[in-house]
Order: C-alpha cells, then sequence, then structure tokens
C-alpha cells in the first residue's frame, strides 16, 4: 500500500509546473495535500523522486563536466556533456532532466508548506496525533527547498527560487539563490529543534540512517563556503555530528541505487565510466597518491581496460557496487576540508596551522563510511597559502569522488580557468573542467519568458 502511495504522489508531481505539464489532477492533489495520513507518502515520494531522478543527474551531468566520467559512446546527451564549450547546449536531456527533477522536487516541497497549515482533520485528536509530524514535514519541505534550489544554484549562473504554476518563474543570481537555501536551512532548523519528537520523526521516515540536523548543517555548510561567509562555513561545519551517518537509502526494486543500476547491473547501458585515478589523471597536477586507499575505494579495476578521451576507465565501487547501496547525503569529510578552506581563506599562520591540521585529519583518518586514504601527514609548507589551498582542493576531489561537488569546487578554486580558452583549437581531453555554468533547457527557453541568456560557458 505504501509503494502504491508513493507512485500516487509521484505521479501528481508530473504536474507541478504548467511549463513542463498541463495539470490534470488538480482535484486529486488537493485531496491528497488536504489529508493528514497522505503526508508520509507525500514525503517518502519526495524522497524516492529525490534520490533517484535528481541525484542520478546531479553525479551524472557534473561527472562529465568535472573529467570524472568518461563517454562510453556516441549518444548526444553524454558526447555533449563531455565535448563542454560551445558543444554543450539547452537541448541536452540530461541537463533538462536535472533542471525538471529538482523543480518537481522543490514543487512538492512548496505543495507541503502550503497546506500543512490548513488540513482537514476528522476530528480534535487527529489533529493533537498530528502535530509532531507537521513540525517534521514542514522542516524537511524547507530542507528540500533549499538543497533542490542550490544544486541549482552549484551548475547555473541564474536560478528560480519557487516554482510558478503559470510558467512565469523569475530568476535572480546563484549568489541570491544561495542566500535563499542558507534562509530555508535556517527555518528549517529553527523548527526540527524545537520538537525532539519531530525531528525523532522524520529521520526514521527518510532513510535507514538520516540525521536532519546533521544534514542541514551540513548542506548550510557548503553554501556559506561558495558564498565566500568563511565563518559561517566553518561554524556551521563544525556543528556536523561526524560520527553520524546520513544516507539515501534504496530497496533494490523500485527504488534502486540509481549509479549501478545504469553503469555495472547486468543489461545496463554502460553509457559512462568512471576515468582512471578518479579523473585527475586529465591534468596530472593533482594525482592521488599510488598508495591513496580512496582509489580502490572508489573504483574497480577492470580487466579488460577500455579507452575514453584518451585515459583508461573503470567500473564504479564504494557507494554504487550494488541495488541496494546507500549513498551518502554529504561525506564527514567535506566538512573538516569546508572547515580547513574557510581557515585558509581567512588567512594568518594560525588559521593555516588549523587548516594543516585538518588535512592531516582527512589524510590519516577513517571515517564512518570507510572512506579512507591510509596516507601519512601532509609534507607541504604549511605557511604557504597556495600551497595548502592546492591540497585542500586536490583532496576534496579526491574524496568527494561522484558526488557533484567537483564542478562547483574546481569553479570555486580556479574561477580564471576557461579564461581566453579558443574552443575551435582547444584539446578538449586536456581540461579538467569544460563549462563555467550550463545553458537552460531549450523546455524552461520556450515555455519561461524570463529565461535568462544563456553564459558565455
Amino acid at each position: 500500500m505504501k509503494k502504491i502511495l508513493i507512485l500516487f504522489i509521484l505521479s501528481l508531481t508530473l504536474f507541478s509546473c504548467k511549463k513542463e505539464f498541463e495539470d490534470h489532477n488538480k482535484v486529486s492533489e488537493d485531496v491528497a495535500f488536504n489529508t493528514p495520513k497522505a503526508y508520509k507518502g507525500i514525503v517518502l515520494g519526495m524522497t524516492h523522486e529525490f534520490a533517484t531522478g535528481s541525484l542520478y543527474r546531479i553525479i551524472h551531468g557534473p561527472g562529465f563536466t568535472a573529467r570524472e566520467l568518461g563517454n562510453m559512446n556516441t549518444y548526444e546527451t553524454e558526447s555533449q556533456l563531455a565535448e563542454g564549450g560551445p558543444e554543450l547546449t539547452g537541448v541536452n536531456s540530461s541537463l533538462g532532466g536535472m533542471w525538471r527533477s529538482l523543480h518537481r522536487n522543490r514543487g512538492i516541497a512548496e505543495k507541503i508548506l502550503e497546506y500543512i497549515d490548513n488540513l482537514n482533520y476528522s476530528s480534535n485528536a487527529e489533529e493533537a496525533d498530528f502535530e509532531k509530524e507537521k513540525v517534521a514535514y514542514k522542516a524537511y519541505a524547507k530542507l528540500m527547498q533549499a538543497i533542490t534550489t542550490g544544486y541549482m544554484a552549484q551548475y547555473w549562473e541564474k536560478v528560480t527560487t519557487h516554482n510558478d504554476p503559470e510558467g512565469n518563474a523569475k530568476f535572480v543570481s546563484r549568489t541570491d539563490g544561495l542566500q535563499f537555501a542558507v534562509d530555508k536551512l535556517d527555518e528549517a532548523l529553527s523548527l526540527i529543534t524545537s520538537n525532539a519528537d519531530a525531528e525523532t520523526h522524520i529521520n526514521g521516515l527518510v532513510s535507514n540512517e538520516f540525521s536532519i540536523v546533521d544534514v542541514i548543517n551540513a548542506f548550510k555548510a557548503r553554501y556559506e563556503i561558495e558564498l565566500g561567509n568563511y565563518q559561517e562555513a566553518y561554524d556551521a561545519a563544525d556543528a556536523v555530528n561526524l560520527n553520524n551517518r546520513s544516507v539515501w537509502s534504496y530497496d533494490g526494486g523500485s527504488i534502486s541505487n540509481p549509479i549501478y543500476k545504469y553503469t555495472i547491473k547486468p543489461g545496463a547501458s554502460k553509457k559512462f565510466r568512471p576515468l582512471d585515478s578518479l579523473g585527475l589523471t586529465v591534468s596530472g597536477a593533482y594525482l592521488p597518491a599510488p598508495a591513496d586507499q580512496r582509489v580502490p575505494f572508489y573504483l574497480t579495476f577492470t580487466s579488460q581496460h577500455e579507452i575514453a578521451c584518451g585515459y583508461g576507465v573503470d567500473d564504479p565501487n564504494g557507494f554504487w557496487n550494488a541495488d541496494t547501496a546507500d549513498i551518502p547525503v554529504y561525506l564527514p569529510d567535506e566538512m573538516k576540508l569546508i572547515k580547513a578552506e574557510a581557515k585558509a581563506r581567512m588567512g594568518g599562520n594560525a588559521n593555516l596551522a588549523e587548516a594543516v591540521a585538518l588535512i592531516n585529519e582527512v589524510r590519516t583518518l577513517t571515517d564512518v563510511f570507510g572512506v579512507d586514504a591510509g596516507l601519512g601527514t601532509w609534507t607541504g609548507n604549511a605557511t604557504n597559502q597556495q600551497e595548502v589551498l592546492n591540497e585542500i582542493y586536490k583532496n576534496y576531489a579526491i574524496e568527494l569522488y561522484m558526488q557533484g561537488q567537483r564542478f562547483p569546487i574546481h569553479r570555486r578554486f580556479f574561477p580564471d580557468y576557461l579564461n581566453n580558452i579558443d574552443w575551435n583549437t582547444v584539446d578538449r581531453c586536456s581540461l579538467e573542467r569544460v563549462n563555467n555554468f550550463y545553458p537552460y533547457p531549450d523546455q524552461e527557453r520556450a515555455n519561461n519568458p524570463n529565461c535568462p541568456a544563456d553564459p558565455a560557458y
């Protein structure tokens, strides 16, 4: 019964935005969102849609852009992503799918917040019983508003912060989009910490392992560092309990690990593969040390070594090796690296010393997911800010492999990387990153008069 309800709710979300779909289910949607007992299915449906549809595209498209993945076919979608630059256009189905899926997830969250304070209860007792659930669902909806908008702002130059059923969604700068995400995270945290029962309820519902307070702080840290708010980023990352795991979980049936499903599962289309040495072979500047155990954690070396863009490819391992493999919502060492980056960018010997100490924790200690570099302490110049930042980037690129984060992190560390590129002559396979921001999907441009001009690349 639960799966039927989830599928029903997911079907309703296909009609949340006029610019994409016609609304044929308005009455049924009103009934669902006005019924307290429906909210468990609504939240599960939103979660499963994100964990399969959105998350797959977050790993897929940006994985090509930042050279984590190699193209194994001649299909336009993957070929465009791998080429980047002027070859990547709004017709690309991966980008269009990610844009639609993130808007669809956010649309469900908006509906929850629109309806949940005015539900039709059968009795006063039902209303009283639903109170803790209502707080939990509101907090989780705000979290989903934040992360969907935040992912858009990591990949597009301008973003929407609200869905518009009439197809006239307004665009704001990505900075404003990230600030919107931070504000929603703050609102979610305020709600959830006001009611311990609500926190317990949502944690038990979303996944087999989930800590909403830690997830909120982790995403806040990610967005604050992107905004250049270094102390705020440090504080948010420091608030995350690194002994807790938060994952997107899969049952191996209708809700299956999407990377496994499309890469190495028997019968998979196998359109892409991880590049050797996590793709850091492209320039060689940030190659993992030969003894770095994160490489075999993330890759399974294949006996039949295929080639993509001149580089060898392997099979994914780690979080993508089974239908039921959990995918982390965030990795604990990302929080350490955010703290290290914040301190390094603030400068000064004391801050640099703390940054290096955090780098050494990432290099020498394991985490609750078993991601363990197994290396010794860093031997670089701890008083040279640029050397410290370079080591931080290297560890981001290795530690957060196939998490959709190397693209925005590379752009943050190397904002001028694509300046003065001659796209007619450059060897695309030699580039570590092939776009600054993505073009807007053609469907958005055709239906929303507010859609901005595409970025230069």
